[in-house]
Parts: C-alpha cells; sequence; structure tokens
C-alpha cells in the first residue's frame, strides 16, 4: 500500500534516468547538509558575538568605572572633566557610547549635551542599589543597543555613580556581516562543489551500470540466471583471488555439490574443486579444449577471461564430461559410416542393376543369370565369413560397408585370415569400438588415394586371441610425415 502511495506521489521523479535521481537525491541532501550546517554555524556565531561583546562592554565599563580621574570628576560633578576624559577613552576603545551618572542616575556625561543632566534610563535595578554590574539589549537614548552597566566606587567602597557602555545593534549587525558574507560564499563554492561531485558520481554509477536502469539490470541478472542454469555444460565462475562467483547446475551435478548453488559463493575454487590449477593459474590466458580431472571427473575443459577494459575481473570455465563427448562422437562417427555404407551400397546397386538393365535389353540371359548367382554367392560368402568370425553384428556391418567402399573407390580390402572378435575390450561399447575401426580404415582408404605407388590392397587384421584385441591396418599409402612422428599421440594432433 504505501508502495503504491509513494508510486503516486513521484510520477515524475519516478520517470527520470537513474543516475538522473540519484543526481537530484544527491544534490537535495547537500542542500539539506549545507543548509544544517549554515545554521549551525550561524546561531554558535550568533552566541559568541554576543557572548564577545558582553565581555568586551563589561569589561571597558569596569575599566571606566575604575579610571581615578572619573571617580574624583564624579564625586566633584565635574562636567567638563567628565567629557574631556570620556572622549578620549572612547577613541581608544571601539564602543559605540558611554553615558556616566551620579548615585540618583543623573546623566553627568552624555555624547548628547542636552540629554545631560535628565535621568538615566534603567530597565534593569542593581548597579546603583545593590552595586552590581549587569548587561541588558534594548532600546536606549541613543537607540537600539547592547549596554553594560557598572557603578563607580570611591575609595571608601560607597556607590557614588554608574558608568553604561553601549554597542549599537547596528555596528553589532555589520559585524556579523562581516562574518556572515564570505561564510555564505564558502557555503555557495562547497555547495557547487557538491554539485559537480554528485554530477561526476551519477556519471560514474551509469559507466558502471554500462548506461542500464536497474530495472533492466534486474532483467539481464534474471536472463543469465536462467541462461546459466539451462546450459548442458559445466559453467564456473572464478574472480582473480579464485573465489567463486557463479556455478550453475550442470556443474554442481557432474562435481558432486548437492548443495544449493548460493552456498558455493565466495568459496575458494581449491575447496571445491580438487586439482583447481586450471581454474587459477594464469587465468588471463584463454585455454580451449584442455583435457582435466575435476574431482575425478575426466572432463574437456574451457577457460575465458573476464574483463572490463584493461581490468582483469575474472575467468568463467565450461566443461563437459570426456565420457559423453567420447560416447557423442563415436556415435556420429558411426552414423557417417553408415551413411557413407549406404551410399556406396546404392551406388553399386544402380551400377549392377544399369549393368543388368543393358544385358536383358541385348537378351544375355544366360549371362544375366551368372552375374546374378555370382554377386550372389560373393556377398553371401563375405556376408558368412563377417558373421562367423565376428560375434558383434554392428562390427561385422562395418566392415562389410568398408569393403564396399574400397571397392567403389577403386581400392581392395583384405580382410587377413584368421581374423576374429568374439568380445569386445572390456570399456568400449560396439559404437566405440566400430569408430575406431572405421577411423583406421578411412586413414588407410585416404593414404591409399594420395600415392600412385603399391598396388592399393588395404588389409585389416582384427584378433582377440590372447589378452588383447590386435588392430592391424596395412596399406601401402605415404605413410605418416617425419615431423609428425614424435606428435603423433599427443592431443589435437592430426595427419
Amino acid at each position: 500500500m504505501s508502495y503504491q502511495k509513494n508510486k503516486k506521489l513521484f510520477p515524475f521523479f519516478r520517470q527520470l534516468a537513474f543516475p538522473l535521481r540519484i543526481f537530484l537525491l544527491i544534490l537535495v541532501v547537500s542542500v539539506f547538509i549545507v543548509a544544517a550546517l549554515a545554521q549551525y554555524l550561524s546561531a554558535s556565531f550568533e552566541d559568541y558575538l554576543a557572548s564577545h561583546v558582553r565581555d568586551m562592554a563589561m569589561n571597558q565599563a569596569k575599566i571606566i568605572a575604575s579610571n581615578d580621574s572619573i571617580i574624583a570628576a564624579v564625586k566633584n560633578r565635574d562636567y567638563k572633566r567628565l567629557a574631556i576624559i570620556a572622549n578620549k577613552l572612547q577613541r581608544g576603545m571601539d564602543f559605540d557610547y558611554v553615558v556616566i551618572g551620579d548615585r540618583h542616575s543623573i546623566r553627568l556625561y552624555h555624547p548628547n549635551p542636552e540629554k545631560i543632566g535628565y535621568p538615566m534610563q534603567f530597565t534593569k535595578p542593581g548597579a546603583l542599589e545593590r552595586g552590581e554590574s549587569y548587561f541588558i539589549t534594548g532600546k536606549g537614548s541613543i537607540g537600539m543597543a547592547m549596554r553594560a552597566k557598572t557603578p563607580i566606587f570611591d575609595n571608601k567602597g560607597n556607590v557614588i555613580g554608574v558608568v553604561s557602555i553601549g554597542y549599537l545593534v547596528s555596528k553589532i549587525d555589520s559585524w556579523r556581516l562581516d562574518f556572515l558574507l564570505p561564510m555564505a560564499g564558502v557555503f555557495v563554492l562547497l555547495l557547487v562543489v557538491l554539485m559537480l561531485l554528485s554530477w561526476f558520481f551519477a556519471a560514474h554509477i551509469r559507466r558502471q551500470m554500462l548506461g542500464m536502469e536497474p530495472k533492466q539490470i534486474a532483467r539481464v541478472v534474471r536472463q543469465q540466471e536462467a541462461l546459466f542454469s539451462s546450459v548442458y555444460e559445466g559453467l564456473i565462475a572464478v574472480d582473480p583471488e579464485g573465489h567463486i562467483t557463479a556455478i550453475n547446475r550442470s556443474a554442481r551435478k557432474m562435481l558432486g555439490l548437492p548443495s544449493p548453488g548460493r552456498q558455493w559463493l565466495g568459496k575458494l575454487i581449491a575447496e571445491v574443486v580438487n586439482p583447481a590449477d586450471f581454474f587459477t593459474c594464469q587465468i588471463a590466458e584463454r585455454r580451449q579444449d584442455v583435457m582435466a580431472n575435476f574431482n575425478g571427473l575426466s572432463v574437456i575443459a574451457n577457460r575465458e577471461a573476464i574483463r572490463s577494459g584493461e581490468e582483469l575481473l575474472g575467468a568463467i570455465i565450461s566443461f563437459r564430461s570426456k565420457d559423453e563427448i567420447a560416447t557423442l562422437n563415436a556415435q556420429l562417427t558411426q552414423i557417417k559410416q553408415y551413411v557413407e555404407s549406404l551410399r556406396t551400397l546404392r551406388h553399386e546397386h544402380l551400377n549392377w542393376m544399369s549393368t543388368l538393365n543393358g544385358l536383358l535389353q541385348m537378351k544375355e540371359y544366360d549371362r544375366v543369370r551368372e552375374m546374378v548367382q555370382g554377386e550372389s554367392q560373393a556377398q553371401q560368402q563375405l556376408i558368412d565369413s563377417l558373421r562367423g568370425a565376428f560375434a558383434d553384428r554392428q562390427v561385422a556391418g562395418l566392415l562389410f560397408g568398408k569393403v564396399q567402399r574400397a571397392r567403389e573407390l577403386g581400392l581392395k580390402m583384405v580382410i587377413v585370415p584368421g581374423s576374429q572378435l568374439h568380445q569386445l575390450p572390456e570399456g568400449l561399447d560396439s559404437t566405440e569400438f566400430a569408430a575406431i575401426v572405421g577411423n583406421l580404415l578411412d586413414n588407410a582408404f585416404e593414404a591409399s588415394l594420395r600415392t600412385q605407388e603399391g598396388d592399393n590392397t588395404i588389409e585389416l587384421f582384427l584378433s582377440d586371441e590372447g589378452d588383447e584385441v590386435v588392430i592391424e591396418v596395412a596399406d601401402q599409402g605415404c605413410g605418416v610425415p617425419e615431423a609428425l612422428r614424435e606428435k603423433i599421440f599427443e592431443q589435437g594432433v592430426s595427419t
């Protein structure tokens, strides 16, 4: 309910860009702070000024009241002498006026001679009655002033008169302006500086937010979280110190981390993944398709640095199970080989049907019968031999297709007598084993086609006799280049 009220109260403000709202808020707060500080300093100065004037006036009044010449002139009611002394004292001090009266409060000296002989103005008794000194502010004989009154004592301690020192309010106001005007200039300058700093701060926030509004950032964050969680690969982001800043569901599942993802945020990657070198060593470098081991899981990992301009913010690591990738690659390879075998069979079948059609048109029926019987017998013999030697039907089907493919390419593929496979090697299924054999034969076909030497015969020996499965593929091709022979078994090296 309160949110709806605020939304209605500040519709214009809410429509402004976020950095501008920040700027206006900081500016308003700065104005209030500067105004409050100015008010405090002004009030403090007022108190100081009043106290200073009070002390100064009282001290000057007591100095005049204790002057022997003043005491003698008051006692003798010597008006001329008092005027000379008072004028001399006024030139050496900063009060606006002094009034001297006798014990009956009759003026003996006044800046305005016409008022001499008239009673002094007292709004607060005590100076003559009780011999007390006091300070009052109000309208006097010359105008609004702050006045200090103190009694004059003779050498016996009797009150014989009174001295009144006055500071006009107009003069005090001028002192106040002398202080407040420069202070006001300082505060205006301070306000301008705060306004500029607020603007720069708002611009800095806008740059840090990539020019987006908070709602846009929240939407992007939610989209990224959803995307992060929906990716099948494991994803982990770390900062330059090795603390986890993000981890998705797939990564937790593969690494055996059952708890919610937020529990792992901020933890050192070394506490979660072992070994953690791939996450912490030289994370500014980009690495691709690296075989690694995370928590006992063989993976293929990639690493990409996260930067903001030249600043390194961390890195994001993606990884997937090596076994899953190997299975997928094997399946894709096998499908490719099946397609190639079907294409070869179709091509041979079309050629064979064309030949039969021609012979039939020529009425060479005996020749047609011989071709059909011969082809059928040859195919059946090959099928029977493969079926008898290789218990795995997928491997047998692969070899049958490769024989047809070799024939189409103008090559001759021979399965060496004695070849057999009654049981697949431990750890490999039919698809993976067929992919290995198929790749070896494809390499032999390609090498044989690149050279004009030899008889274009490819020999395959496959046997599981003994404790190991032996696969030997021999061809008359170009062989492995000399420069690659030492590196042929390294990751990523291909002929």
